[in-house]
Formats: C-alpha cells, structure tokens, sequence
C-alpha cells in the first residue's frame, strides 16, 4: 500500500512537471509569435510614414516618426534580452557569475538608462539609497532593476511619481521601488510569478508587455538567496521590494 501512494506520488509530481514545461512552451511560442511580431510591424509601418515625410520634406514629422522606430526598436530589443535570459535559465546555461557590486551605484545608472521612458510620461522618480555593496551578479542585478523599474513607468500613469529605496537591514540589502500607478488586483497578485498563469497587460499608454521581465526577477533573486515582494493596490500604487544577502570578499 506504501509503495502504491509512493508510486502515485511520483506520477502526481511527474505529470505537474508537464504541466509546468507546456506552460513554458506554450509561453515562448506566443512570445515569438505574437509580442516579438508587433514592435516589427510598428518599426517597419513608421519607417514608412518616415519616407514619405522625407520626401515632403517635413522636419516636425520626422522628428516624430524617427521617435517611434526609435521607441519600438528599444522594446524589440528588451524583449529579445528578457527572452534570451529566461531560454537560458530554462536550460540552465545562465552562467552565475558572482563579484562586488556596489548596489547603490547600480540603481542609479539604471535610473539614467530609464530616464528616456521616465521623461515621456512626465514621471518623476526619485531615490533614497543606502552606500550598500555586495556578491553579487552585475548582470542577474542588472535585470532586476530594470524590468522592475520598466514595469513601474508602464503602470505609472503621466506626471506620476516613483521612489526607489535601498537600505541595510540587519545583514539584508532591501531594494524597493515604489509607484503611485494603476496598482495590481489582489488576485493577480498570486499569478505574476507563475508562467502558467501570467497574461500580458498593457500600461497605461497602452505599453505591451509579456510578463517575462517578473518571472526572471523572481528566479534571479532566488538565485541569490533573496526573496521578492509585492504589495499593491488598486488606484494608489505598487511597491515591490527585494532582499540580498550581504556578502564581501573575504
């Protein structure tokens, strides 16, 4: 009867790791088929727009034309670095590479590679950082930060605010980042970390998205021994806060 339940057990864990692979599958074949295609579409509709304002010579809708190539080239190019991660987590050919990082600094240049975004809609963003370094992986951090911030000027409606933290807690570093945006319903809340359950939602100038950005935060700060939170609500905001553990050369 034990080796029965064992059995079933077994079978039970088996067909959820099925699940969980289609899910994943399913997943990367809408991404190509579908979010890769549009920023395309877009790039090769306002090349054309762009063209034809050339040969008419006018200045004011080329600035404006080479703005949006310039805009959907950027997304494509997110989207393809968040794909490219997540293959590689998926295949376990992520390589860890741990070094000293001084997390404060890193905040702030991805706060200046975002200002672009920021500035579009009129978004504020301000910090408050702790002088915090620590093992870490420049680029696992890296792409914490910036689909994390990414994510709060997408659901951050115009002339908003965002304030980024970072503090030591004990031996903890807890980053978190903070909008006054559209806020998250409390039953999605549960889904954003599941790839079987993630849908893509547009910002609030209709910003695409495909829910990858989350699902690699989460896996790379657990790769780090953190762990990630969220609280929201609906109409006043999102916090989403992180941990690291401190951890210095010895």
């Amino acid at each position: 009867n034990s080796l029965l339940q064992i059995q079933n057990k077994t079978i039970e864990e088996q067909n959820l790791k099925l699940i969980e692979l289609n899910a994943t599958k399913d997943k990367f074949f809408n991404i190509i088929a579908h979010d890769l295609k549009n920023p395309f579409n877009s790039i090769l509709g306002f090349s054309n727009l762009l063209i034809d304002s050339l040969e008419r010579q006018d200045r004011k809708q080329d600035l404006e034309q080479a703005g949006y190539i310039k805009t959907s080239a950027l997304s494509a190019y997110k989207l393809l670095e968040n794909l490219l991660a997540w293959a590689q987590t998926q295949t376990g050919r992520f390589d860890f590479r741990p070094e000293l990082v001084a997390v404060h600094e890193l905040i702030e240049e991805t706060v200046l590679v975002t200002a672009g975004l920021a500035k579009v809609k009129e978004i504020v963003i301000s910090t408050n950082l702790e002088q915090v370094k620590t093992i870490a992986d420049h680029n696992m951090l890296n792409t914490i930060l910036r689909n994390l911030l990414t994510n709060a000027i997408k659901f951050t409606s115009k002339q908003g605010q965002i304030c980024i933290t970072c503090k030591l807690d004990n031996n903890e570093i807890l980053v978190s980042i903070a909008d006054n945006g559209v806020g998250i319903p409390q039953n999605r809340i549960s889904k954003l970390f599941n790839i079987a359950e993630i849908t893509t939602t547009q910002g609030t100038e209709k910003e695409k998205g495909t829910g990858l950005g989350l699902l690699l935060c989460k896996e790379f700060v657990e790769k780090h021994g953190g762990k990630i939170i969220v609280e929201s609500e609906v109409g006043k905001g999102t916090v989403f806060t992180f941990s690291l553990h401190v951890k210095l050369l010895k």
